[in-house]
């Protein structure tokens, strides 16, 4: 007969046998842990281990993916404090265009949504497969309403995002369900937060930054960000803001070494990571080797670490390297390589 173990989570139990997958258990068992793609990419279904052995799908600070670890022991398990997934009905209310290839998505769900800075939703619009996307603040004001604001990456070749602002324009209808993901900001930390968001994947980024400074105006954030070139670089309006409180410092970089820009630094948002330390703690959003190489960072510096892997996606827009210009000029000097 096989081993069993019990597995605890908060006031539910459920059992597994030996070697079996947590999340399959807790289906079976009548827990509804949360998840979404089964495959150990999209960070759903990620909780903590307070308690116990797996084998598999360990993502840092204690935390596992519930789809991919197995079960050795008997586990208590702590979900975290998320907002329930909903399905709500929506309507798009604007499309605009943020650099090449990068549009802003604009929607009103028929009813709100509870969401935390740093998740992400999947959107279905009628006759298209379903995409995952964070939302995120007002570029220009950081501020949250009942309205969701999405920055997206146009995928060439892609079935949904190269027809945004075409054939999905104001006034398309879609379905919403989330929110997703375990890469949310929390308040049990009052330390330095360091933010890194490459692509659009600056999205879940700045909902985070903007949502901290406001709990606390003062408080210490380090925001780094990238392109993969200047043409695709949108950000400027939003670290104009940021850089108004004076507990946050900007770092910038873009993957394309361009002569017309030499005062940004080269590479990605992990490779310009200022020293960290066990009081830290760490959110990457963007392709998986940056996200990869930020949590070695943290790690190795026993930092917090939190994100929810991200695939970016093409189709030309209008490019704004004029902007990148003017804020390479500010952010681009001593600053941008402290």
């Amino acid at each position: 007969m096989a081993k069993t173990f019990n597995v605890t989570v908060r006031d539910q139990q459920f059992t597994v046998n030996a070697g079996g997958r947590l999340l399959d258990a807790a289906l079976q068992g009548g827990v509804d842990l949360p998840y979404d793609c089964r495959a150990g990419q999209c960070g759903a279904c990620t909780i903590e281990l307070t308690r116990g052995i797996t084998l598999g799908g360990e993502v840092g600070c204690g935390n596992i993916l519930a789809c991919q670890a197995r079960v050795f022991s008997n586990l208590v398990l702590e979900p975290p404090d998320a907002p329930e997934i909903v399905q709500r009905k929506a309507v798009v209310e604007e499309v605009r265009t943020l650099a090449r290839d990068v549009v802003e998505l604009t929607m009103r769900p028929n009813h709100p949504i509870d969401w935390h800075p740093g998740q992400y939703m999947k959107l279905e619009f009628r006759g298209f497969p379903a995409r995952s996307f964070s939302p995120s603040a007002g570029l220009a004001d950081g501020k949250f309403d009942d309205r969701l604001v999405f920055h997206i990456k146009q995928v060439k070749g892609g079935l949904v995002t190269p027809l945004l602002g075409a054939e999905i324009d104001v006034g398309s209808k879609l379905k919403i369900e989330g929110p997703f993901g375990h890469a949310f900001l929390r308040d049990d930390h009052t330390g330095r937060i360091v933010l890194l968001g490459s692509g659009t994947g600056f999205a879940p980024i700045w909902a985070i930054a903007s949502a901290a400074q406001r709990r606390a105006p003062d408080r210490e954030i380090a925001l780094i960000c990238g392109s993969k070139d200047a043409s695709s670089f949108y950000m400027e309006t939003a670290l104009r803001r940021a850089s108004e409180h004076a507990g946050t410092t900007i770092k910038v970089a873009i993957e394309t070494r361009n002569p017309k820009y030499p005062q940004i630094p080269f590479g990605t948002p992990a490779d310009h990571m200022p020293p960290l330390s066990a009081n830290d703690i760490v959110f990457a959003a963007g392709g998986p080797r940056m996200v990869n190489k930020a949590r070695a960072h943290a790690e190795e510096a026993g930092a917090r670490f939190y994100a929810d892997p991200f695939a970016p996606a093409s189709r030309s827009g209008t490019a704004t390297a004029t902007g990148f210009r003017r804020f390479a000029q500010m952010f681009g000097g001593a600053r941008a390589r402290a």
